[in-house]
C-alpha cells in the first residue's frame, strides 16, 4: 500500500488532523497544570466528566435506549421489519438503477428517520432541547449494551469525546474541500485547513483568555460532549458538497442529508439548508433542486416528532429558557458582552473576510460561503443568551478560515501587479 507523503495533499491533512486532536488531549492529559497559552481542564469525578448541557444530551441518550424497551414488541417487530424490506429494496434498486441512487441516498437517510421516529414516540422528556447529538451518541453505547456492560457517565463521557474527536478531524478535511472549492486553489484549502486547526491557540491570542470562560474552549475541541463538533462537520460537508466542481446528483443529495441531520443537531441549522437550497436554485441548476430538497428533507420526521419534547418542554423554565429569548435589545449586547466575538476580535478577523471576498470568483460559490458565514451571526445577534454562549456561531467559523484564506489569494494575485516598474528585471 502506497503511504501519502507529508507533502501531498492528504498526508498534509493527515498531518493537520494530528496536530488539531494533539491539542485538546495534551490539554485533557495536563489536568489542572495549564500548558502556556491553553486554558487548563479538569474532569469532574463526581458527574464522570458531564457538566452544562452534556447532561441533558446525556440523559436524551439514556431515554433514547430506553425507549426500545417501552416499545411493544409487536411494534418493534414491524419497525425492524420495515427497516429490513426498505434495505432490501434499495440495495437491489441501487444495483439495478444506477440513475436512482441519488433518491436512494435520501430514501436510505429517511428509512433511518421513520425507525427512529418509532422509538421517539416512546421517549420521555429529558431536557435536551435538540436530538441529533444524543442520537449520534447513543448508536455505539447501543453496542456497548449489547454486550451485557453497564453504562456509566464515565464510560459515556469517554464515547461522547471520542466521537466528538472524530468529528473535530473529519471537519479539518471538510475546511480544506470547502477552502479548495471555493476558491479552486488546492493550497488555499490547506491554509483554510490549517486556520482551523490552530483555531483553539488563535482564540486565546486574539480574544484572550477570556474566551475560555463557561466552557468554550472545551466546546470547541471536543471536551465537553455538546452539540456544536457535529454540528460544524454536518454544515461544512454539506456546503463543501455544495461547492464541488463537478456538482453531480449525488452530491446535491449528500449535500441535503448532511444539512437535514444537521437541522435535528441544531435547529438554526434549517436556515443554512434554505440557503443552500436558494443558491442551487440561482445557481441556474433547478432541475438539480429536487435531489438536494429530497435530501435535506429525509431526516425532517425526526425533528418533527421530537419537537414536542424539546424546546416546548424548556419555555417555562427560566434557568434553561430565558424570558425575552429573542429581542433587538439583544443585537448590541450580544457582541459588546461576548467573550470571543467582541468589537475587538471582529476588527481583527472582519477586514481579513472582506478581502477574501474577492478572492471567491464564482458568484454562486460567494453567495453560498457569505450566506453560511453571516446567517448563524445575524440570526444570534437577536437572541438573548448569545453573548454567554459564543459556542452557537461556531458553525461560521469555517466559512471565515475558507475567506481568510480567499485573502492570501488576493495578495498573492495581485502582488506581482503592484510591484513597481523599477524592480522589473525586463526594465531596460
Amino acid at each position: 500500500m502506497r503511504v501519502p507523503k507529508l507533502t501531498s495533499w492528504w498526508g498534509a491533512l493527515a498531518l493537520l488532523v494530528a496536530v488539531r486532536v494533539a491539542i485538546p488531549l495534551a490539554v485533557y492529559a495536563s489536568g489542572a497544570s495549564r500548558l502556556p497559552g491553553l486554558p487548563a481542564f479538569t474532569r469532574s469525578a463526581l458527574d464522570g466528566g458531564l457538566t452544562g448541557d452534556a447532561t441533558g444530551f446525556y440523559a436524551a441518550t439514556r431515554e433514547f435506549m430506553a425507549a426500545w424497551g417501552r416499545m411493544p414488541r409487536v411494534v418493534m417487530a414491524l419497525d425492524a421489519l420495515f427497516v429490513a424490506a426498505a434495505a432490501a429494496a434499495i440495495v437491489v434498486a441501487w444495483r439495478r438503477r444506477p440513475e436512482l441512487r441519488p433518491w436512494l441516498a435520501a430514501a436510505a437517510l429517511a428509512t433511518l428517520g421513520l425507525a427512529v421516529c418509532v422509538d421517539v414516540h416512546w421517549m420521555k422528556p429529558s431536557g435536551a432541547a435538540v436530538f441529533g447529538w444524543p442520537l449520534v451518541w447513543a448508536l455505539p453505547m447501543l453496542a456497548y449494551r449489547a454486550l451485557g456492560t453497564g453504562l456509566s457517565k464515565h464510560v459515556a463521557w469517554d464515547f461522547g469525546v471520542a466521537l466528538s474527536l472524530a468529528f473535530v478531524s473529519l471537519t479539518v478535511v471538510a475546511v480544506a474541500h470547502l477552502g479548495r472549492n471555493a476558491t479552486s486553489r488546492r493550497w488555499a484549502g490547506l491554509f483554510a485547513a490549517a486556520c482551523w486547526t490552530a483555531g483553539p491557540l488563535l482564540v486565546g491570542l486574539i480574544a484572550g483568555h477570556v474566551a475560555w470562560a463557561n466552557g468554550q474552549w472545551e466546546v470547541d475541541v471536543g471536551l465537553h460532549n455538546y452539540s456544536e463538533p457535529l454540528s460544524t462537520l454536518l454544515v461544512t460537508t454539506g456546503a463543501a458538497l455544495l461547492l464541488s466542481p463537478r456538482l453531480t446528483q449525488m452530491r446535491l443529495t449528500l449535500a441535503g442529508c448532511a444539512l437535514s441531520v444537521a437541522t435535528c443537531v441544531k435547529v438554526s441549522n434549517a436556515l443554512l439548508a434554505a440557503v443552500a437550497l436558494a443558491v442551487v436554485f440561482l445557481r441556474g441548476r433547478r432541475r438539480d433542486a429536487m435531489p438536494y430538497l429530497a435530501g435535506a428533507l429525509a431526516f425532517a420526521p425526526v425533528v418533527l416528532v421530537y419537537w414536542p419534547l424539546s424546546y416546548p418542554k424548556l419555555f417555562d423554565n427560566a434557568r434553561s429558557w430565558p424570558r425575552d429569548p429573542f429581542d433587538p435589545s439583544h443585537v448590541v449586547t450580544s457582541w459588546t458582552h461576548s467573550s470571543i466575538f467582541d468589537p475587538h476580535t471582529l476588527a481583527i478577523v472582519v477586514p481579513l473576510a472582506i478581502v477574501g471576498a474577492f478572492g471567491v470568483l464564482r458568484p454562486w460559490a460567494l453567495a453560498l460561503v457569505v450566506g453560511f458565514l453571516l446567517l448563524n451571526p445575524i440570526f444570534y445577534s437577536f437572541y438573548a443568551n448569545t453573548a454567554l454562549h459564543p459556542r452557537f456561531l461556531y458553525a461560521s467559523l469555517p466559512e471565515l478560515f475558507v475567506l481568510w484564506a480567499a485573502s492570501v489569494v488576493v495578495v498573492v494575485t495581485l502582488a506581482p501587479r503592484l510591484r513597481p516598474r523599477w524592480a522589473s528585471p525586463t526594465l531596460e
